[in-house]
């Protein structure tokens, strides 16, 4: 459980990083975020289907 939620923030922090325009030395941020939304997420315990893989 512990590596679905460690792959779907380092995945969701890369996803902010590209949004944001790639920009340096950003990636706690980038990481704080992603993790703070994995903890607000009504089901935190459980993993998400992440939107990248909505294309797939």
């Amino acid at each position: 459980m512990e590596n679905d939620r460690e792959e779907w923030i380092a995945r969701r922090a890369y996803e902010l990083w590209e949004q944001a325009g790639q920009p340096e030395s950003q990636e706690h941020e980038h990481w704080a975020q992603a993790s703070a939304e994995w903890e607000s997420r009504p089901n935190a315990s459980e993993p998400e289907r992440p939107s990248w893989d909505e294309d797939e």
